[in-house]
């Protein structure tokens, strides 16, 4: 949860950057969120029923959100061009869909009635941190490395929070 939203928070601050340095207008930068939004709505009925709501299906969600996260980033790599940017936050809003949605569920499958508060209460934190770090994290990168190396950081760590998940999946119910 922490490298995830760290790494989709960055479309909340540091792309606006990017894409402004790039000729965008603010105004481009925010119709993105519009696109995003009626994305989910439209999209989020259609792909959570693609899954049964069972455990397993709940994994491969999470597992494939964080892929599709991860190619978010690979979109906006040498990006000038603001329809790659509207293909980089339509894979956030899948990866958002695929993801964000089945980790409180899978949270809840591993809590019991003694420990379900807390547990669901650790999931939000790690959230939380997650926002609270990401312009931070990805400010400190890019200023060290710029936005491309940053960019394929954020790819890379998805890809291995991905392997972990798989890795995870095989050893778990």
């Amino acid at each position: 949860m922490i490298v995830i939203w760290s790494c989709y928070e960055q479309w909340n601050s540091n792309v606006s950057v990017l894409m402004t340095n790039n000729g965008i207008s603010v105004q481009k930068y925010s119709s993105l969120f519009t696109i995003s939004t009626i994305e989910i709505v439209v999209l989020q009925p259609f792909i959570t029923r693609l899954f049964p709501n069972t455990f397993k299906a709940n994994k491969l969600r999470v597992i494939l959100g964080a892929l599709v996260f991860a190619f978010s980033y690979m979109i906006i790599i040498n990006n000038g061009d603001y329809w790659r940017f509207v293909v980089g936050i339509t894979f956030v809003s899948l990866g958002e869909i695929l993801a964000l949605t089945a980790i409180p569920i899978l949270l809840n499958r591993y809590a019991n009635d003694g420990n379900r508060g807390t547990i669901q209460a650790i999931g939000s934190l790690s959230g939380a941190i997650g926002c609270a770090l990401g312009p931070l994290l990805g400010g400190y990168i890019i200023t060290s490395l710029g936005y491309n190396s940053t960019f394929f950081t954020f790819f890379a760590l998805h890809l291995l929070i991905s392997l972990f998940l798989i890795i995870l999946r095989k050893h778990t119910i």
